[in-house]
């Protein structure tokens, strides 16, 4: 008998009476919940709305706060800034007993959270308690100097002690003004453990990005320390991530900062996914280190520059550290099967090379199709290797191209060797050869736009080009009564209304006499396409050629 006595105290004590206490309790605090609310929005300075207020056991003491809402800032939003069906704040029983409140775990159960950062940089959780700063910080000014002196020394941040934040179904929408950005990810669960600001936490997080109606999105890593003072443009990160295939579209809208690192007016298609190892700072003009692969599945872009647009991109590309690599992959340019392969060595600051293929380049995918042509312009067996580098924020470019063979502006070549560059805002075509007509071409020139007024200088020089198949290929409505071989020497140089400051031609015919006749400034003007005109020219004109032929008959 005695034992079930004893037996019935120790349940009376461990289960009845707390029960009894935690009826009571509930019932103080539902009685006094206008004053708690009361307090709580003086602390935070915004206003607080709560369905049910109780206290529970379930993982320790705690608060259990039904239909919770707290209010934004006015100044960004009329909206909430939190609202959740549900929150639970459990606090650790043993540092209670020494008058230390430690946070044990708050849950969010289907909580929406809306982020907001104005024109101006700041975010809307930024002003949460600035309120009751300002009123204390006005008590303080009025307690004299000394007061003072200690109120402008930096105070340390009060001790942040919360072992487990457990998010469930949740969704997050963030809106950056000063960029456009609208992002939302729903079926949020998100675990963040042991929060300190002096030291990294860890995070564990799944969410729906873009419309998705699962989970495409998987984190898991470290983030911090944030220091004294949370700087999130500066964001120490290590982490594991794993995207599903999501809309480029998508992503072009969602992500802050992505359009303005893209071109303007281009237009993205297809999808991309990832799988990657994130280390290090994430910040304005900071990258990380990144190690892994993205994918890319159909892609397209349309460039405002090219009338054709770029299709069937399916690639991998490989991260290691601050480097990058894309093995060469297919793509199409219109109508033209290319082949690109990318390496570059650093990202920051951009340091890549380039191998490009093409087993015939139609020039009507990169530029509109000359009128009156009669035959499609095509680069044959096309190959071109070259560098980007990004030094000093100034972008340099060197690369070169052949062809063996082709047509271009209804005329036939063989042997297209080039050579080009740009660096400080100086194109140069280092150098240029090909053989057609029967004949070779060279030339070279030099665009510089570092002044106001651009100035630019070519030289072209052309050797035993048969007139008789030029004018066939080049005006086949003009007389077809033209002999001879062309050879050219020209040089030209010029700025602002592009004036030519020299010229010189000469042309020979079949009896290899050179024979002196003027020359048609407007013709020149019209071809170079720019407002030339030429101070010094000397040239023999094709057509009087023939004419003198056709007068001294066939032993002429």
């Amino acid at each position: 008998m005695r034992k079930w006595i004893i037996g019935g105290a120790i349940l009376l004590v461990l289960f009845v009476l707390p029960a009894l206490a935690l009826v009571n309790l509930n019932a103080l605090i539902n009685r006094n919940k206008d004053y708690l609310l009361a307090r709580a929005e003086e602390a935070l300075g915004r206003h607080v709305e709560v369905g049910d207020i109780g206290v529970t056991l379930w993982g320790g003491i705690g608060v259990r706060l039904k239909n919770f809402s707290l209010a934004d800032d006015p100044s960004f939003s009329k909206e909430p800034f939190v609202r959740a069906a549900d929150l639970q704040v459990n606090m650790k029983f043993l540092p209670l007993l020494r008058k230390e409140l430690e946070v044990s775990r708050v849950i969010l159960n289907r909580p929406v959270i809306h982020v907001i950062k104005d024109q101006n940089g700041r975010f809307n959780f930024s002003t949460v308690g600035q309120e009751r700063e300002r009123k204390e910080g006005g008590g303080e000014k009025e307690k004299g100097e000394v007061k003072k002196g200690r109120a402008e020394e930096p105070a340390a941040p009060p001790a942040l002690l919360v072992s487990l934040v457990d998010v469930d179904g949740g969704e997050i929408r963030y809106t950056d003004r000063s960029q456009g950005v609208d992002f939302r990810a729903t079926r949020l669960d998100f675990t963040i453990k042991e929060i300190s600001l002096d030291r990294p936490v860890d995070i564990h997080l799944s969410a729906a990005l873009f419309g998705a109606d699962k989970q495409n999105l998987k984190v898991k890593g470290r983030v911090g320390p944030f220091g004294p003072k949370v700087d999130l443009h500066l964001l120490p990160v290590e982490a594991d991530l794993e995207l599903e295939a999501v809309p480029l579209a998508s992503l072009e809208k969602g992500i802050p900062g992505f359009k303005q690192r893209l071109p303007k007016e281009i237009d993205l298609g297809g999808a991309i996914g990832a799988k990657a190892r994130v280390s290090g700072v994430i910040g304005k003009e900071a990258l990380p280190e990144i190690t892994g692969t993205i994918n890319l599945s159909g892609v397209s872009a349309r460039i405002p520059q090219l009338p054709q647009p770029i299709t069937d991109v399916n690639a991998k590309i490989d991260f290691t550290g601050k480097s990058a690599e894309l093995p060469e992959s297919p793509l199409r340019i219109g109508k033209s099967q290319v082949r690109l392969a990318v390496k570059a060595t650093s990202l920051a600051p951009l340091n890549l090379s380039y191998r490009f293929s093409a087993p015939e380049l139609r020039l009507a995918d990169l530029r509109a199709a000359a009128s009156g042509a009669q035959r499609p312009e095509l680069l044959k067996d096309l190959k071109s290797e070259g560098s980007v580098v990004m030094r000093d924020g100034v972008l340099s470019y060197r690369g070169n191209l052949s062809s063996p063979s082709g047509t271009i502006a209804d005329g036939d070549y063989q042997d297209l060797q080039g050579s080009l560059s740009f660096a400080g805002r100086v194109a140069r075509v280092e150098s240029l050869g090909l053989k057609a007509f029967g004949g070779a071409l060279k030339a070279e020139g030099r665009y510089d736009a570092r002044e106001t007024t651009p100035r630019f200088a070519a030289t072209t020089a052309v050797q035993g080009m048969d007139l008789t198949q030029m004018f066939r290929s080049l005006a086949p409505s003009a007389p077809q009564n033209i002999r001879g071989l062309l050879n050219l020497d020209l040089d030209i140089t010029g700025r602002d209304a592009a004036r030519c400051e020299s010229g010189r031609r000469r042309a020979v015919g079949r009896d290899r006499h050179p024979r002196s006749c003027q020359f048609d400034p407007g013709r020149c003007q019209k071809q170079i396409s720019g407002d030339l005109r030429l101070e010094r020219h000397r040239v023999q004109a094709a057509e009087r050629i023939g004419d003198h032929r056709r007068r001294q008959g066939p032993h002429g």
